[in-house]
């Protein structure tokens, strides 16, 4: 399926069938742009959710991540070309997202709870 030029692909969409529990979590793959991805960062401890992670605290639009249309601010990072986030520390998580080459494949959590990777949902951009 394209997306306005973007070449998006989708495996399978899971949602929690738990009726308190309504996080999703999704795999996204990026290819960085000429001014990178396109999406400012922010520790989740410095948010109102007080929970430790990487989370996304803006899209750039126009760009790769916001081409997606599946990155939201709030989203949290859970793991970067199969490597996990969860439980390394903001600057070393952020760290390993600048330096994951070109492309990306990114395990995003609609909510700070934490769900099995293999219910997911691909976005290729």
């Amino acid at each position: 399926m394209s997306v306005r030029g973007v070449d998006v692909m989708e495996e399978t969409d899971h949602t929690e069938n738990d009726e308190d529990d309504e996080d999703e979590v999704f795999t996204v793959e990026l290819n960085r742009g000429p001014h990178g991805l396109g999406m400012a960062l922010v520790d989740g401890l410095r948010t109102p959710l007080r929970s430790s992670g990487v989370y996304v605290k803006s899209v750039v639009p126009g760009s790769p991540a916001a081409r997606c249309l599946k990155l939201r601010p709030g989203h949290r990072i859970l793991a970067v070309n199969g490597v996990s986030l969860v439980g390394m520390e903001y600057p070393t998580g952020r760290e390993r997202i600048r330096s994951a080459g070109n492309n990306l494949r990114l395990l995003v959590a609609t909510d700070h709870s934490r769900r099995s990777s293999e219910d997911t949902m691909i976005t290729k951009c």
